[in-house]
């Protein structure tokens, strides 16, 4: 594919936010008050009962997740979200078709509640390198599913909330002794190493639910706070500036499709010409589909032919 220089422009894009902590730490209620947050600034005037149902969230953490519903923090009363409870094997496929399943449902924010259990559960990338043969060249089999994995939690056209679980990490280093010792280095993301810098915005939270930034592409949170539906509505306001790459590609394909179907109309009117009609049933038999399903591209090409026979006919008529 041939490079190409564009001009930079600020585009809209979607929240894609990573809250991660050890248990009790508050990442599943933080994660709720944060999607209620954008979705009130989605739908600024929609009842709270909507909001709420539009929010849905993958729970791995064995049904806990809806045990927050009615629970009243910060001010916001949790209300009736909709869930996919899921269960082994963890896989690449299952989380996509649970995420799929509640973005058909209507749901503008997803949480993922938790990305941990695709990497350490039944069913998860440690599970299947051990399967393989747990040895270095099995990491190569299943770098597409790590990719893939990646793709659906950052790369989705929707707003999605991931939370990961952590544990104590260590170090192997000398002692005073001269003899190698672990010693602990603060705490570690259960999940691949650098998965987290895909995220546009991550958050630590501790033992009190105070979420420190990590990583902060918004420039939103200078300061350790305890998060809530307000910081939600800042980060929605925060992706939509700019412009709107969606709907400038839509608004092209809409322009591609009104200009297929002009094309189309012409040819079929023209159809009762037997050199014509010959020409489109040709095409039809080549490309295997009716003319009404033919792209941009092919409808173009046959209509550049039956021009061509206009402009033979027209000239034969003149020698005539």
């Amino acid at each position: 594919m041939d490079m190409v220089i564009e001009q930079a422009r600020r585009e809209k894009l979607k929240v894609h936010l990573l809250l991660s902590g050890m248990t009790n730490s508050g990442k599943t209620v933080s994660a709720l008050l944060i999607a209620k947050g954008i979705l009130e600034g989605m739908y600024p005037d929609e009842p709270d009962e909507a909001h709420w149902g539009m929010i849905g969230l993958i729970d791995t953490e064995h049904r806990r997740a809806s045990l927050n519903a009615q629970k009243k923090v910060s001010g916001t009363t949790i209300g009736e979200f909709k869930v996919v409870n899921l269960d082994a094997p963890y896989t690449v496929e299952r989380y996509e078709q649970a995420l799929q399943l509640l973005v058909r449902n209507f749901c503008q924010v997803v949480i993922v509640d938790s990305i941990t259990h695709n990497w350490e559960g039944l069913g998860g990338i440690l599970h299947k390198v051990d399967e393989i043969g747990g040895k270095f060249n099995a990491w190569g089999k299943v770098k597409p599913d790590l990719k893939r994995f990646q793709d659906i939690i950052v790369n989705s056209q929707v707003h999605v909330i991931s939370t990961v679980r952590v544990k104590q990490d260590y170090v192997v280093v000398p002692n005073e002794k001269g003899q190698m010792a672990p010693v602990k280095v603060g705490l570690k993301n259960i999940t691949k190493d650098d998965l987290d810098y895909e995220f546009s915005i991550a958050f630590r939270l501790d033992e009190t639910h105070t979420a420190f930034p990590v990583k902060d592409n918004s420039d939103i949170f200078k300061e350790p706070a305890i998060l809530t539906a307000e910081h939600g509505k800042m980060l929605y306001k925060w992706s939509e500036e700019g412009i709107d790459v969606a709907a400038e590609q839509e608004e092209i394909r809409q322009q591609e499709e009104d200009k297929r179907q002009n094309l189309l109309a012409e040819m079929i009117a023209k159809m009762p010409n037997v050199e014509v009609a010959q020409k489109v049933n040709s095409a039809q038999v080549a490309m295997r589909m009716d003319i009404s399903e033919f792209p941009l591209v092919a409808i173009e090409k046959l209509y550049d032919q039956i021009k061509e026979i206009d402009t033979n006919a027209i000239s034969n008529s003149g020698l005539q």
